[in-house]
């Protein structure tokens, strides 16, 4: 009667799709070994065990060793990524939004800026001429006086 660890590698030979010649090849060890093993002769020893486990990565080691779970390992799930990158896109486009308006901001401050140094420029020569024409009419006051005193 075969063992059931004998079992299990001959069903994954036959998943595998692997004669015995081609498994023993696989996992280099000798014909004979694969045969003894499949006709439930001899149980694998540790070192067979571990070969398999090593060359098929995918093989469940508690099911090869147990019989316990699947044939191969379950694959992690992938994360779903996609709600995260959807809220980093939305979070970037109101941020590109923030800094546009921002920009239109100091654009306009600025401006505004520059029109109130001008006005200031103009408010000091309002004075400078309110100045030189107050000066203007006491002049032309004098001179009207000396012109008046003069006939």
């Amino acid at each position: 009667m075969i063992d059931e660890i004998n079992k299990r590698i001959i069903e994954l030979m036959v998943r595998l799709n692997l004669q015995k010649a081609s498994f023993a090849r696989e996992l280099d060890v000798s014909l004979p070994l694969i045969t003894h093993i499949t006709s439930g002769r001899n149980k694998p020893g540790l070192e067979l065990l571990q070969r398999i486990l090593s060359h098929f990565k995918d093989v469940n080691p508690d099911w090869l060793l147990l019989g316990v779970g699947s044939m191969y390992r379950e694959k992690p799930q992938q994360l779903d990524v996609s709600p995260f990158i959807t809220a980093i896109q939305a979070v970037e486009q109101e941020i590109e939004s923030i800094k546009a308006t921002q920009k239109s901001v100091i654009q306009y401050h600025r401006l505004l800026l520059d029109e109130v140094k001008h006005l200031a420029e103009m408010d000091q020569l309002l004075d400078q001429n309110e100045q030189k024409l107050l000066g203007m009419e006491v002049k032309l006051d004098g001179l009207k006086r000396e012109l008046l005193s003069k006939q």
